[in-house]
C-alpha cells in the first residue's frame, strides 16, 4: 500500500518560509514591499509544490485504501473468477495461548490449494484436482507418526475454524470447532507419535486428542495466528505436479513412517519441494532426524550458500519470501537472463512461467483481539538472512506490512503486467535475433518468449476488462 512518508511536510514548508524571509533587513536597492512580494510568491510556489505533492499521494493512498485487501471475501471472489487454480504458501506467527507457553520462534508453514480437494472417504489423506469447489488446505505436523501432511477442505474450516469473525472465540467455540474437525474425519487414518499419544487425557479418544495437538496450526489458523501468504496462479498441469507430489509424501509416510525434524525435514521442506515438482523453486534435501543428518544439512548449506545455490535449510518464512520473488520478480522481460534461468526455460517450454498475473500478498488476520479469549498475537516468524548481503529479514517485513500497491491490488497487478508484457516486447524488438555467446539455441527461445509474451499481453488485457467488470 502507498503511505505518506511519516516525516512531516512541514519542515519543507517551514524552511522555505526562511528562505524566503530573511532576517537581515532587505538591501536599499530593494524597495521592503517588493522583497515581502517576491517572498510571499516564492513561498506560495513551494507551498504549492509541497501542496500538490501531498495531494498527490493522498489520492494515492485513498485509492489503496478503496481497494479491499487481497484475503476480503469481495476481492477473492474476483480473484478466483480470474484465476481459478492456485496456490497461497503461507507462513503463521508464533502460537501464544493466554497464560500459557508460546510456541516454536520458527512458526509454521501451510499451504492452501485453489483447484485441488480432499479425497473424501480416503483411509488416509490423499488429494486430486478438482473442477469446482473451495480448495484445501495442506499442513504437515510433528506429532504425525504415519504421515507427512493433513487436507482440511475450504477456506473457513483452513482459516477461520468455521467462526464469524463477528463471533466471540472462547473455550465453546474451540471445542464446537473440535468436534466438527473429528466429526468430519479430516485426520482419519492418521496416527499420533506414541510419545505424544502418552499424554492424552483419561476418558478421551485418539482422535479428540490428535485434532487438538492441531488445532491452530493445521486448521483454524486464525485462532491463534496471523497468515502472511504469497498467492500464485498455476496452469492446471502445474497444479497436478504440486498434488502428485504431495501424495507420493504421505504414500511413503504411510509405508515408513513420518520423521519430522527442524533442520532435516519440517513443514517448509515440504511445501517448498511440492512446488519444486512443478517448477516453481529449487529443490531442497531431505533427510532422517539424526545428528549425522543434521550435521549434513546444516555443513551443506554453509557450502551451498558460499556457492551461492539454495541450501537445503528451510524457513517458513523465507519459503513466503521465495515465493513471491518466484511470482514477480523472474527475468521474463530480460531474453538474456531468461535464457539463463534454467528453471525459467523450463516452464517456458510448457508455456508457462510463475512469474505472472495475479502474484500477490494476502494477510489472513488472526480472530480480533476483542473477541479472542483464548490468545494473544505471538511474534513474527524467524526469518533467515544477513543484513546487506542476503536481506531477507528486511524484505519480508517490507511484504508483510507496506506491500507495494501491485502485490496487494489484483487491479494494480493486472495494469502493470500489462506494461511490463509490451515493454518487454520493445526490448525483444530492439535487441536484435542471434547472440554468439548464448548460443545456436538462444534465436529459438528468443522466438518462443516472444510467442509468450504476445499471449500473455492479450490475456492479461482480456483479465483486465473481465476485472474492471467485476471489480466492486
Amino acid at each position: 500500500m502507498s503511505r505518506v512518508p511519516k516525516r512531516s511536510l512541514w519542515p519543507a514548508l517551514l524552511v522555505g518560509g526562511l528562505l524566503c524571509f530573511p532576517k537581515s533587513a532587505p538591501a536599499a536597492e530593494e524597495p521592503f514591499e517588493t522583497s515581502v512580494a517576491a517572498g510571499l510568491a516564492a513561498f506560495r510556489r513551494q507551498a504549492g509544490a509541497v501542496g500538490g505533492e501531498l495531494e498527490r499521494r493522498t489520492a494515492e493512498l485513498r485509492a489503496a485504501r478503496q481497494a479491499p485487501p487481497a484475503s476480503a471475501p469481495e476481492a477473492l471472489r474476483v480473484y478466483e473468477s480470474l484465476f481459478p487454480a492456485y496456490v497461497e504458501v503461507c507462513t503463521v506467527t508464533q502460537y501464544k495461548e493466554k497464560g500459557g507457553e508460546a510456541g516454536g520462534f520458527g512458526g509454521h508453514a501451510t499451504m492452501f490449494l485453489s483447484g485441488a480437494c480432499r479425497v473424501e472417504g480416503a483411509a488416509h489423506p490423499r488429494l486430486e484436482l478438482c473442477e469446482s469447489g473451495s480448495g484445501v488446505g495442506v499442513s504437515v505436523n510433528q506429532a504425525f507418526a504415519n504421515a507427512n501432511w493433513v487436507a482440511v477442505p475450504g477456506r473457513g474450516q483452513f482459516f477461520l475454524g468455521g467462526l464469524s469473525p463477528e463471533a466471540v472465540l472462547d473455550r465453546a467455540a474451540y471445542d464446537a470447532a473440535v468436534r466438527r474437525a473429528v466429526e468430519a474425519g479430516w485426520f482419519r487414518g492418521i496416527a499420533m507419535r506414541p510419545d505424544l499419544l502418552a499424554k492424552k487425557p483419561a476418558g478421551m479418544s485418539d482422535a479428540e486428542h490428535l485434532v487438538r495437538s492441531s488445532i491452530g496450526t493445521d486448521f483454524a489458523l486464525g485462532f491463534a495466528r496471523n497468515a502472511y501468504c504469497a498467492r500464485l496462479p498455476m496452469r492446471r498441469e502445474a497444479l497436478g505436479k504440486v498434488v502428485a507430489y504431495l501424495n507420493a509424501l504421505n504414500e511413503k509416510a504411510g509405508a515408513q513412517g513420518y520423521h519430522w525434524n527442524l533442520y532435516t525435514n519440517n513443514c517448509s521442506h515440504a511445501i517448498n519441494n511440492a512446488l519444486a515438482a512443478a517448477g516453481v523453486l529449487h529443490p531442497k534435501t531431505t533427510r532422517g532426524p539424526g545428528r549425522a543428518s543434521q550435521a549434513a544439512t546444516i555443513i551443506g548449506s554453509i557450502a551451498k550458500g558460499v556457492l551461492g545455490l539454495y541450501p537445503d535449510l528451510s524457513f517458513p518464512a523465507n519459503n513466503f519470501v521465495r515465493v513471491v520473488e518466484a511470482g514477480n520478480e523472474l527475468p521474463i522481460d530480460d531474453a538474456r537472463a531468461a535464457f539463463r534461468d534454467r528453471r525459467l526455460r523450463l516452464t517456458l517450454e510448457e508455456g508457462w512461467s510463475a512469474t505472472a498475473p495475479g502474484a500477490l500478498v494476502a494477510r489472513y488476520p488472526m480472530h480480533p483481539p476483542a473477541l479472542n479469549r483464548l490468545f494473544e498475537p505471538g511474534r513474527d516468524p524467524f526469518v533467515f538472512g544477513f543484513p546487506g548481503l542476503w536481506p531477507k529479514a528486511s524484505k519480508f517485513k517490507e511484504l508483510v506490512e507496506r506491500p507495494r500497491p501491485e502485490l496487494a491490488d489484483l487491479g494494480r497487478n493486472l495494469e502493470g503486467y500489462q506494461l511490463r508484457y509490451g515493454s518487454a516486447l520493445r526490448a525483444l524488438d530492439a535487441g536484435g535475433g542471434a547472440c554468439p555467446l548464448e548460443g545456436e539455441e538462444f534465436p529459438a527461445f528468443r522466438t518462443r518468449l516472444r510467442a509468450y509474451l504476445e499471449a500473455q499481453l492479450a490475456d492479461v488485457e482480456a483479465k483486465l476488462l473481465e476485472y474492471r467488470r467485476l471489480a466492486p
